[in-house]
């Protein structure tokens, strides 16, 4: 046989390479280390989560606690009960649990609060009391149970000082947490969004104090009425709402008062390009406060009969 011509491609006493073999035990042993490296990494991911999950929920209740604070304007005389709204598994009943211990407006415990156990109030859909009294723990029991939101009820020397009520929309890419805050005249004393992923400069607009700004004020009436629009804020009122800030102030009050009149029953301007997440906001303000004050007519007086009562 003549030796491969030059340029053929071959190599002179070299055979043509060909795919790669493998022992049985080498490929187990790669199988096996990678095996054991994923596991690795997710004990380390695992053990680095449940070392900050409790840091990050004690961080979140601060800041929460904070906005109700804030949104209401309270002083460290006001207390703030916390109640949770869930539907039943079957979804046929609606359940109200009192917080496990009171909290003063800095989150603190107070010793009314610490000495009450929680209570669990139980209302068919057609609003019949089916079952109230005291339960082991306010968090006992509630896988299964679908989350309505929750209500923050702040008193101040035993009188109502407002309520927190939280509330969800879906946005344009996700859900929108909020909180809205009423005074004990049943305006809005503000709306605070506390969990949302909307797009920087468009969507996540909703979350500046400008455009939540637009909802103080307004009365139930006004609140089951709210819409939005897309025509342009006049300037001047985009001017006060950004000298307003988080919390409402006589002074900006006194100084802007005749132009909140004046906005006080038009719609909700929507953020430029962010239509959807405007709308989802102010839908979903309007539809928690409407519920909220149906809940609460339904909840109160056994609230109070319970000496549980703002």
């Amino acid at each position: 046989m003549s030796a491969p011509a030059a340029g053929s491609g071959g190599a002179p006493g070299r055979a043509a390479a060909g795919p790669p073999t493998w022992a049985p035990g080498e490929t187990w042993r790669i199988v096996l280390s990678m095996t054991l490296i994923c596991a690795a990494g997710a004990a380390i991911l695992g053990g680095v989560y449940l070392g900050t999950e409790r840091y990050a929920e004690a961080s979140r209740q601060r800041n929460e606690r904070a906005a109700v604070t804030e949104l209401l304007s309270l002083g460290s005389d006001a207390t703030v009960k916390e109640i949770r709204q869930f539907l039943s598994p079957a979804r046929d009943a609606v359940i109200y649990r009192t917080g496990e211990a009171g909290a003063d407006a800095g989150g603190n415990g107070t010793a009314e609060g610490a000495a009450r156990a929680p209570r669990e109030f139980v209302f068919a859909l057609d609003g019949t009391l089916l079952r109230s009294g005291e339960i082991a723990s306010a968090n006992a029991g509630e896988k299964g149970l679908h989350p309505l939101g929750r209500i923050f009820v702040a008193s101040r020397d035993g009188a109502p000082a407002g309520f927190v009520v939280e509330g969800e929309a879906r946005g344009y890419k996700n859900r929108i947490r909020f909180f809205v805050a009423l005074d004990r005249e049943w305006r809005i004393a503000g709306v605070r969004v506390v969990e949302h992923e909307e797009d920087p400069g468009l969507g996540a607009e909703v979350a500046t104090d400008w455009f939540q700004g637009q909802y103080v004020g307004r009365d139930l009436d006004g609140a089951a009425n709210l819409d939005v629009t897309k025509d342009p804020m006049p300037e001047d009122w985009r001017d006060a709402l950004r000298r307003r800030g988080t919390a409402d102030d006589p002074a900006w009050t006194e100084r802007y008062g005749p132009l909140r009149s004046r906005e006080s029953d038009r719609p909700i301007y929507a953020v430029t390009g962010a239509t959807i997440s405007s709308r989802a906001l102010t839908d979903g303000v309007r539809a928690t406060i409407l519920h909220f004050r149906r809940r609460w007519e339904l909840l109160e007086p056994y609230l109070r009969a319970a000496g549980e009562g703002a």
